[in-house]
């Protein structure tokens, strides 16, 4: 019973810290106690993380030298002589391995980033992870006490100060939406916004850094960032209030955006109704028209990528005349892997996965704000921005538009690829098999008598032809 009683008081110790401490970092007077615990999970990592660092480097360096040297499955025979070869090559043996080839080049710029990026020194993280069977005694040992730190017991404080937010979100989004317009309205509005965020990112242990907030966007602007994860939101919302722009979601995530709603005009829409694209360019005019309203945050990728990359920049925010107000959203992925796969994973799934990490690290730049040039395209413009946040951020430029994720993650285009490769694994496999029965009966060939040549061949190219 002492045992007991000695655990909770202890819990009710921690809960009497915890509790004012959110308050008062929700509030705006933060202590720093996450940033030294960021710094603590940084030298901890040092020392004992390079157990796994020698191991994980050399397998790193043997996949590097796998792609560099990749092993052929199957060629055309090089022991047959011209002629053989001039007889039966076709221009269209080579179409296949040209086909396939260029399908690998494709899918290293796209799907890589559609992916968790690999680390080169190992976070104990298991979606970093590969090649856990290769793993030392003491790494396992030290995975193992991860496993118990992050899923017993941060992830059990963590939720009842993200269930905290979430009720902070309801309560007073329905409150202000009962409440009549009054003067000091806009101002309650934005600080209880500002309030939840901040307790959202307590709930992920989250550590936000914001330069050059001087360039913070304005009311009647247009925010435009890249595009990570829906915790690209909770981030950039510690600051600031912005109208929010985005495809109407059910579920869990639906939710949130019907709570949002109460006392926010958001604009929401649907992908596959054609008539959305002109009512909500008509919603987005009216909007920063009134120089009062919240900033616009619109990401115009139109979908979630890995932190590495940006993708192709949609021009319909940067056809409407407003400033834009370009932010650069960075995620340190030592602590976690903020990538959010939406055609893999469900909003909750992927939350208990951030929840569980050791950490959110983010670092948020605001870029000057940009108008559209005299004789400036609305493409030119958004290339403009987008080249600008690659380069503050050490992103990756990319031309790709990003509903090919959604593509490469369609169920009927993948049975089709997996009939397409089964049908050129097919193809390999009967073209050894024409190989060994050719060098088998030139083999024979070469053992029997000369004028027996001729018809032995006859047979050989007979049993080829069986085989085929």
């Amino acid at each position: 019973m002492s045992m007991w009683w000695w655990l909770g008081w202890w819990i009710a110790c921690f809960w009497a810290f915890m509790i004012p401490y959110n308050i008062t970092s929700a509030l705006g007077w933060s202590l720093h106690i996450r940033e030294k615990y960021v710094k603590f999970i940084t030298w901890f990592s040092r020392k004992i993380g390079s157990i796994g660092k020698e191991r994980i480097k050399v397998e790193s360096s043997m996949k590097e030298a796998t792609h560099q040297n990749p092993v052929t499955i199957a060629t055309l025979p090089h022991n047959r002589s011209f002629g053989t070869f001039k007889r039966e090559f076709q221009l269209g043996d080579a179409c296949g391995f040209v086909t396939n080839g260029l399908q690998v080049m494709v899918e290293d710029d796209i799907t890589k980033c559609f992916t968790t990026e690999e680390l080169t020194e190992w976070n104990f993280l298991a979606r970093t992870r590969t090649g856990q069977e290769k793993m030392g005694v003491k790494l396992w040992i030290l995975f193992c006490l991860s496993i118990v730190v992050r899923y017993f017991i941060f992830f059990f404080i963590r939720i009842p100060i993200g269930i905290t937010g979430l009720l902070w979100l309801a309560g007073t989004m329905a409150v202000l939406g009962m409440l009549p317009q009054f003067s000091g309205s806009k101002k309650a509005e934005v600080y209880c916004t500002i309030v939840c965020s901040r307790i959202l990112a307590s709930s992920l242990t989250a550590v936000v850094k914001f330069e050059k907030e001087e360039h913070k966007p304005k009311c009647g602007g247009i925010c435009v960032a890249n595009h990570t994860s829906p915790m690209d939101i909770a981030m950039l919302a510690c600051n600031n209030c912005f109208t929010l722009v985005g495809q109407r979601h059910g579920g869990f995530f639906g939710m949130l955006q019907k709570a949002c709603d109460l006392a926010q005009k958001h604009i929401w829409f649907e992908r596959s109704e054609s008539d959305q694209r002109s009512m909500v360019s008509a919603r987005l005019r009216d909007h920063i028209q009134e120089g009062t309203n919240n900033p616009i945050l619109i990401f115009p990728e139109g979908t979630c990528i890995n932190n590495t990359s940006v993708f192709m920049f949609k021009k319909g925010c940067f056809e409407l005349g407003g400033t834009i107000y370009p932010a650069v959203i960075k995620y340190d992925r030592a602590y976690s892997d903020p990538f959010w796969n939406s055609s893999q994973q469900n909003l909750l799934t992927y939350l208990f996965m951030v929840m569980t990490s050791w950490a959110v690290v983010c670092d948020i730049k605001y870029l000057a704000p940009a108008n559209i040039k005299e004789n400036e395209s609305a493409i030119e413009f958004a290339n403009r921005i987008k080249t600008a946040i690659c380069k503050e951020g050490g992103l990756v430029d990319l031309e790709w538009d990003g509903m090919i994720k959604r593509a490469l993650y369609d169920k009927s285009l993948q049975k089709t690829l997996q009939i397409n490769q089964e049908k050129y694994a097919s193809m390999l496999d009967l073209r050894v098999a024409d190989d060994d029965s050719d060098n088998s009966a030139r083999e024979g060939l070469e053992e029997v008598d000369p004028t027996e040549d001729s018809n032995l061949r006859k047979r050989a190219v007979f049993t080829v032809g069986l085989s085929n």
